[in-house]
């Protein structure tokens, strides 16, 4: 049966509700106002007129700003959901789906929280049967393996006589298939909207595993490999599925351009500004390959 996880719908009401919304930022030292209007994605008339500022170079470490129209708040001290939500006029239920917390009494100092559910939709389906063509080399261990399923059950669904001799070109139903997880055995966690360094907000989350760890396709699509200073080696999969999937940091490429579900495309690495960490994946999921979703929901249910 299907198993299908809808993620960030926007409702109607709660667009509505929020189309109007303020987040409020505690000044901290070195701050300037142009520094947290750009930061917040405002302007400093903005924030100086909703807070009755009328010189803009004076503020004061401490001081509680309110940002008028943002879509965004900063984590603060002593906060809870409950808190936030007060202070931003929205909802806990808004809030815990805008940024896919699964745990509303654990909050971070210093995240960045969404205060709207986005108006896109991402939607995987885990669950869901697949095929797969026999190739040179393919073992139903392998196979298995790959679709994070068990030979018993790639046996009891395609009536195998002997588990042992598969022919190259035949089509096997294989269970399991649809949305797979990157990297078996890896830990994570919703580290979302954590600061980064340049004002930065992550945009993913960080999958920790031994280097070395395989990195498999959790979809089928075509595969871009990139190497940069701060991704390192880095890949981008154009999923067959309509979004994009990016992986960063990892020690190498296995493969390029075309691939399968389940496919190995990399392995676990610390390439890039995370040169000297602990080795992981920073992953990545863009509905409609454009925009940022956070990807814990969707790693809890594969990965779990």
């Amino acid at each position: 049966m299907k198993k299908h996880i809808r993620l960030l719908i926007a409702g109607m009401t709660a667009l509505v509700m929020l189309a109007a919304a303020s987040s409020s930022y505690v000044v901290k030292r070195g701050d300037t106002l142009s520094d947290i209007a750009r930061e917040l994605d405002t302007t400093v008339a903005a924030i100086a007129e909703a807070n009755g500022i009328s010189n803009p170079n004076r503020i004061y470490v401490g001081q509680e700003l309110i940002i008028p129209g943002s879509n965004a708040y900063i984590v603060q001290p002593g906060d809870t959901l409950q808190k936030v939500a007060r202070k931003t006029g929205t909802t806990v239920a808004v809030l815990a789906e805008a940024n896919g917390i699964t745990n509303p009494n654990l909050l971070y100092v210093g995240t960045q929280l969404q205060l709207m559910v986005p108006t896109h939709t991402f939607q995987v389906d885990t669950g869901s049967a697949t095929t797969h063509v026999v190739q040179a080399g393919d073992t139903l261990g392998g196979l298995a393996a790959r679709y994070q399923t068990t030979v018993s059950s790639i046996v009891e669904l395609n009536r195998i006589a002997n588990p042992n001799l598969i022919r190259i070109g035949a089509t096997l139903v294989v269970d399991g298939g649809g949305w797979l997880c990157p990297v078996l055995g890896g830990t994570f966690f919703n580290d979302w909207g954590f600061p980064r360094s340049g004002g930065r907000f992550h945009e993913g989350n960080d999958i920790f595993a031994a280097r070395g760890t395989p990195i498999v396709a959790p979809v089928s699509g075509t595969l871009l490999q990139v190497v940069g200073n701060i991704g390192g080696y880095q890949f981008n999969l154009e999923g067959d599925d309509g979004n994009l999937y990016i992986g960063s940091h990892m020690d190498r490429f296995a493969k390029d351009g075309y691939v399968q579900a389940g496919d190995t495309i990399g392995y676990i690495g610390d390439s890039g500004n995370a040169l000297g960490s602990r080795p992981h994946l920073h992953f990545e999921i863009h509905a409609d390959r454009e925009n940022p979703v956070n990807p814990y929901p969707t790693l809890a249910d594969a990965c779990g």
